[in-house]
């Protein structure tokens, strides 16, 4: 039995220029290193009526080369056009990340509600280490659920 590598991935987690979310991994795969887009959140806005549209995207399945530390994901619709892009390195991650739509203005005619040209930075997360996590207190409990679930306390002054 042939057992696959194990996977390793860097999460990274930032804003765009708008100031809303967006989270993402790289994952080192046995074909190279691969975006993997988990959320973004985006402001559009619809040049004719005004209106203000907050688009939320989630991913699943994506999993997009990284070559020479870029990337570049792009989806396209019959009625919108999403694309991702960046470069990245092992801590922090910038690119561009445009959206627009066609949406239909008061008079049944058709605008593009957009994003404009939208950047984005993220930094990788570094797992906390234990004793930092660590809290200060006099008495510090540790809870320890069992298999057969029961429940352990125990009390350090």
């Amino acid at each position: 039995m042939t057992t696959a590598p194990p996977r390793s991935s860097a999460y990274y987690a930032g804003t765009n220029s708008q100031g809303e979310k967006l989270l993402f991994s790289v994952d080192q795969t046995a074909s190279g290193p691969q975006f993997e887009p988990f959320f973004t959140t985006m402001i559009d806005r619809c040049r004719v009526t005004g209106d203000v549209i907050t688009v939320g995207f989630s991913f699943q399945g994506f999993q997009i080369p990284i070559k020479n530390g870029k990337f570049n994901m792009v989806l396209n619709d019959i009625s919108d056009r999403f694309s991702w892009s960046g470069t990245v390195t092992p801590k922090k991650a910038s690119g561009r990340q445009p959206f627009s739509m066609a949406a239909f203005d008061n008079q049944g005619g058709l605008q593009d509600c957009g994003t404009g040209s939208l950047s984005w930075t993220a930094q990788a997360l570094v797992p906390a280490s234990s004793k930092a996590a660590a809290p200060r207190a006099a008495f510090l409990v540790h809870v320890t659920r069992a298999s057969d679930g029961s429940v352990r306390f125990s009390v350090t002054h």
